[in-house]
């Protein structure tokens, strides 16, 4: 089964990404090539207003897959996550991501690139890497540039999961209700806004608006990329508590 399905709403003004792959819906490196295909094409429709990203289940996503975070692995996994956050980034077309239950590690970080955060009562964001001796490189960019330099601390030197009501208060969460509301919310508040406007004045007023945060992302990516690849790769706890958590056993911690 594709673990995506793409529909297209409001006489195509609208296109809903949803996420189905059990369990959990981890984000691997194929899910990420594939959602990253289709917010490009997005691009190429002349009516389109909004991209919303969802996920099936009871949890929007438990982040990227552990077993491609190995020290064989991890080289090839991050510029593909790199490249799935610029294209939403980037995206002339805004994205809204609607968020229930966990949302942790990789996709807390595709989550954090989009427009829009429409959060369940319930949802928990987290950037956990922090508990598997590691670190997330795109978070590290992108929670200083969304939020403030004091919750990216929290998040990724704390590892802690955090509400909507806190991602809210630092300007992240544009709207909060119960899960079982959330897609009817956010088509309500597509009706009213964005569905109304033209999409391409609106695509020049997402370039405008983007200007400055765009501005020098994808180098600073890289380079936390590449703090990740070389200097991480150098401390033994780091595959140390990638291989415990696998194993599922407490890491054992030589502080080296």
């Amino acid at each position: 089964m594709n673990p995506i399905r793409g529909i297209h709403e409001h006489d195509g003004a609208l296109l809903r990404l949803t996420i189905d792959r059990p369990t959990g819906n981890v984000f691997t490196g194929d899910l990420m090539r594939e959602l990253t295909s289709h917010v490009r094409a997005a691009a190429g429709s002349r009516t389109l207003r909004l991209v919303v990203l969802e996920a099936e289940g009871k949890h929007f996503s438990f982040g990227a897959a552990v077993d491609e975070h190995t020290p064989e692995r991890v080289g090839e996994m991050l510029p593909v996550l790199r490249e799935l956050v610029m294209s939403i980034a980037s995206s002339p077309v805004p994205v809204a991501a609607l968020v229930q239950g966990m949302c942790l590690g990789g996709a807390f970080e595709v989550v954090l690139a989009c427009h829009f955060l429409f959060a369940a009562s319930d949802s928990k964001f987290a950037v956990p890497e922090i508990r598997l001796g590691v670190f997330p490189p795109v978070a590290a960019v992108l929670l200083p540039r969304r939020a403030t330099q004091a919750l990216s601390e929290r998040m990724i030197l704390g590892g802690e999961e955090l509400g909507p009501e806190v991602l809210g208060q630092a300007g992240l969460v544009h709207a909060t209700c119960p899960a079982d509301e959330l897609r009817g919310h956010t088509n309500a508040w597509f009706e009213k806004t964005l569905m109304r406007f033209s999409a391409v004045s609106l695509r020049e007023a997402v370039r405008a608006s983007r200007r400055e945060f765009l501005d020098g992302l994808e180098q600073d990516l890289v380079r936390t990329e590449q703090d990740y690849l070389t200097r991480l790769a150098a401390v033994s706890d780091a595959s140390e508590g990638i291989a415990a958590f696998m194993e599922r056993r407490k890491p054992h911690w030589s502080h080296a």
